[in-house]
């Protein structure tokens, strides 16, 4: 929405040739070259090289981020001239605080997560849609947990970030009074062993860890298939970023839609070609619940093509949820907040 570990750091990818505690992670490494950027000469004196630096993205460890990792592996980076660092910081909140301090340049991260994360204060824009969870995360009961008692219940999810807002849409068509939860900050990689040893009744987590919650006894009571539009992973950047990289960001986005469409045409190769890449099990790695948002869709999304941007409501719903909560100093809008001219 990532098993829990050490940061493994920025790994370079490019030339040649990884949602996660909070979709959090970490990986034991991730191999690749990073492309050299040749100027061109002018005139007849030829200008001197300059190096950028590359660009820095981290992301928690879910499946609809990979495509990142695909661009790399099939060489569309190098083709669009990108280079670029990837890093699994050990979870969310680690990951928007190094973003914040402007450690990274690029985070893919959740809607909700990245809203809640800037508290209204940091000038940030989507300017793509990496994916949807639909049927990827998921709430479960551990075995012998009573819905409709009127005792109280202990639930884990990553408070203040969209896991809360998913869980209590849960309990709101279930008709269960908030009053009765006992609510638990956890990672994701937690929730399975907390519902199996009892610890919890019920817990948000996302795969693979919903299908180790239900391998060990829990039931899946809801899932984000039931919530459709409700849990969208963007890339984002500092408003700054966006402007003083925006070509190269273009290009990156073009490369990254380009891996979502082989992907989706290949999705057995491209399963093996990332868990390969990443060191992970070809399961861990499987679209299984996850909807890649392609080219026409990130420009509906996102209103590449004038209003209405459709992503806009659900923005809103989320600034609504933390506004409340009292996380948010200022509404976010979506005009500001969403950007669709890097898109093909």
């Amino acid at each position: 929405m990532s098993p829990g570990g050490e940061d493994v750091g920025a790994k370079p990818v490019g030339a040649a040739g990884e949602r996660a505690p909070g979709r959090r992670a970490c990986l034991a490494g991730l191999g690749g070259l990073a492309a050299a950027l040749a100027l061109p000469a002018c005139s007849e004196r030829r200008a001197p090289e300059v190096e950028l630096a590359p660009l820095r993205l981290a992301m928690d460890l879910w499946p609809g981020y990979y495509p990142a990792v695909l661009a790399d592996e099939l060489g569309y980076l190098a083709e669009a001239q990108v280079k670029l660092t990837i890093s699994f910081p050990a979870n969310t909140d680690r990951m928007m605080a190094e973003f914040a301090a402007g450690q990274v340049d690029v985070v893919a991260v959740a809607l909700g997560d990245l809203i809640n994360a800037t508290h209204g204060r940091t000038p940030v824009q989507v300017f793509l849609v990496s994916d949807e969870s639909s049927g990827g995360d998921a709430l479960l009961m551990r075995r012998g947990a009573d819905l409709k008692g009127s005792g109280k219940l202990s639930l884990a999810t990553n408070l203040g970030g969209f896991g809360e807002l998913f869980a209590r849409e849960f309990l709101r068509r279930q008709g269960i009074d908030p009053a009765r939860i006992a609510w638990m900050n956890a990672d994701a990689a937690d929730v399975p062993r907390l519902l199996s040893s009892g610890q919890v009744d019920l817990g948000h987590t996302w795969e693979p860890y919903v299908s180790e919650a239900e391998a060990a006894g829990a039931e899946k009571l809801f899932s984000s298939a039931d919530t459709p539009g409700l849990i969208p992973d963007v890339l984002a950047a500092t408003r700054a970023t966006v402007e003083r990289r925006a070509p190269e960001l273009r290009r990156f986005v073009g490369a990254w839609l380009r891996a979502v469409d082989w992907w989706l045409e290949h999705p057995d190769e491209g399963n093996r070609r990332i868990a390969a890449r990443v060191h992970s099990e070809v399961a861990k790695v499987s679209l299984k619940g996850v909807r890649l948002i392609r080219r026409a869709d990130n420009r509906r999304l996102l209103g590449a093509e004038g209003p209405p941007q459709t992503l806009a409501p659900v923005v809103a719903r989320y600034s609504a949820f933390f506004l409340d909560k009292g996380m948010l100093v200022r509404p976010v809008e979506p005009a500001d907040f969403l950007r669709g001219d890097l898109l093909p």
